[in-house]
């Protein structure tokens, strides 16, 4: 029997669409509070959005019948008429979200405009109103959201632990700041106070965002064509990283995301930075807002853009442009390693050629050299720890710092070492957390380390695994985290220490999100990946047989711990096919 919805059970339908965890409500609150031309925006969370979502900004506020009107279905003030939906350029149209948010809360409101003397206070649970009364209260508006999910416990069950959801309320929060570097923000959790940023240029707002590093990452570029105009800051080829993270697409001052667009920043990167590293990025995009469809996503996170193809290729020139004009191309590599030394001769001095010297009797063809029996140490003693490389006789070539070469019976063994480094590190961190060791070296003085917010976060959460495997990493403040101890062996200088506590944050923040391992595996996979550049020095042909033995001592040597191959053997086979 077909019948039409009530309005509580289609605004909690809608409400699964537009609310999907805490961090939504934020996008949702933000993004109002932009539209209703607040110039301070103050977002204080408790329990990671769990217990409280307020927002207090400053902007025009509602009078009480705009009020009551705002959290009915498609209430909105942003469009009148058909026509309207060819040209949005607020973030806000569909008049869903109060709506939305008010059906899965217990949700106050507190506004008034300016030029009245009270406001009004409505309080709604569930999509019940409960109460409405006037109030003293300041111009703008003030939203509490409380008990997110109480009444959709599947919903509140399946929620992050606090450290990932905090996180995707930092990244709405960096997106909105981003974007309005003209008005103040600041964000409160559980009563500290993370930032605080007044208004400023927008480098200044990215450092205060995203750490002060980036001042010396970052390089400007500004293109304008009749088509679109692109500005904004792009990283350096020298300080990419290894994770997803800083890469921000806005156009017409709203955040989108775009794997095609970001295909196009990567082309222009080409050559100039490793196999699946990520560089850093801040790109504006001003297009004419009737060429823009933002209106295709529910959380309005995607857009269609009718002349992508060319601005496609706009934006890789342009990149590829301002990579040029500051000299970060790639440069010209000699490899000048094991190259003799030579003085410049002196004036009026002869110089003799040099002697040949040779052994009439060397076969170069001789079976012998080539079939001499590999010999690895499997001793106990030497997979201690990963990072403790016994010596012994060579019998190896490296290529380039990333491959190994071996030969062996059946033809030539080719091993990728950095995934041979994962795999090593892996399964030493899997072991130590099965068998519950603890090697930790001890610092005497403990060193600081500066981190965003939501990254000591995760260090807290994860303390108690970390400190197992011999990694003694405390909290220290909102910013801060201090390492008190390492694994033994582990590299002790500075800056070492500082890229391996960021590169684990980001791990321990993708497990948390993504990999679907089991704790302990999990732990170790993000140590693993974290420590395995940290280790990527040159290495010397004589340690190389050593660390083939330990590959091979692992459970699954043939395949790194993210499934990609660590090694293969090319057949003999194989090599006279490519030689005849």
């Amino acid at each position: 029997m077909i019948q039409i919805l009530p309005d509580h059970i289609a605004n909690r339908i809608a409400a699964g669409e537009v609310v999907q965890r805490p961090a939504s409500v934020v996008k949702e609150l933000l993004e109002n509070a932009v539209d209703a031309g607040a110039t301070q925006i103050s977002l204080v969370i408790e329990d990671a959005g769990r217990s409280l979502i307020q927002l207090v900004d400053n902007g025009c506020g509602m009078t009480p019948k705009e009020a009551r009107i705002a959290f009915e279905r498609h209430a909105t003030s942003k469009i009148s008429q058909v026509e309207d939906l060819d040209c949005i350029e607020t973030f806000g149209f569909r008049g869903e979200a109060l709506a939305a948010v008010a059906a899965v809360a217990d949700l106050t409101l507190k506004t008034r405009k300016k030029e009245e003397e009270t406001g009004i206070q409505l309080h709604i649970r569930g999509g019940q109103y409960i109460d409405e009364s006037d109030v003293s209260c300041q111009a703008g508006a003030n939203f509490e959201v409380r008990n997110l999910f109480f009444n959709m416990p599947a919903r509140r069950k399946f929620l992050k632990s606090d450290a990932s959801e905090f996180k995707h309320i930092v990244n709405a929060f960096t997106q909105m700041a981003l974007c309005r570097c003209s008005i103040e923000f600041s964000l409160i959790h559980n009563g500290e106070e993370l930032y605080h940023l007044p208004p400023t240029p927008l480098k200044q707002r990215i450092m205060r965002l995203l750490g002060k590093e980036m001042n010396q990452e970052l390089v400007d570029f500004k293109v304008n064509s009749s088509v679109v105009n692109v500005s904004g800051y792009i990283g350096k080829p020298d300080n990419v990283r290894k994770s997803y993270g800083n890469q921000f697409f806005f156009i017409n001052g709203r955040f989108f995301k775009s794997a095609y667009f970001q295909r196009s920043v990567l082309n222009a990167y080409q050559g100039m930075i490793p196999e699946n590293s990520w560089p850093s990025w801040c790109i504006f995009m001003e297009v004419d807002p009737r060429e823009v469809d933002v209106n295709i996503h529910p959380a309005k996170t995607e857009v269609k853009i009718e002349n992508e193809q060319m601005i496609f290729q706009i934006l890789q020139a342009s990149v590829k442009e301002a990579l040029g004009k500051n000299a970060l191309g790639p440069s010209i590599d000699f490899d000048m390693e094991g190259a003799p030394l030579i003085p410049p001769l002196q004036r009026g001095l002869f110089a003799p050629p040099p002697k040949i010297d040779f052994d009439p009797l060397f076969n170069p063809f001789n079976e012998d050299r080539f079939n001499k029996p590999l010999l690895y140490d499997t001793s106990p003693e030497i997979f201690a720890s990963p990072l403790q490389i016994q010596t012994q006789q060579p019998s190896v070539c490296l290529l380039k710092g990333k491959y190994l070469l071996t030969p062996v019976k059946s033809g030539l063994l080719l091993v990728h070492l950095q995934r041979a480094r994962q795999r090593v590190c892996f399964e030493h961190y899997v072991h130590l957390i099965s068998a519950q060791e603890r090697e930790s070296q001890q610092s005497i003085f403990p060193q600081e380390y500066t981190i965003n917010p939501a990254s000591v976060l995760l260090f807290q959460e994860w303390q108690k695994e970390l400190l197992q495997m011999g990694f003694d990493i405390r909290p220290a403040g909102k910013e801060h985290v201090a390492v008190y101890g390492l694994p033994v062996g582990y590299s002790t200088e500075n800056d070492d220490i500082a890229q391996m506590i960021q590169r684990l944050a980001t791990q321990l923040d993708e497990q948390s999100q993504t990999i679907r391992l089991e704790c302990a595996q999990g732990i170790a996979l993000a140590l693993a990946l974290s420590e395995a550049p940290a280790i990527s020095g040159p290495l010397q042909p004589e340690e190389a047989m050593q660390f083939i033995g330990k590959l091979f001592a692992c459970g699954q040597p043939a395949i790194s711990p993210l499934g990609k191959p660590c090694m293969r053997i090319i057949s003999m086979e194989e090599i006279d096919h490519f030689l005849n």
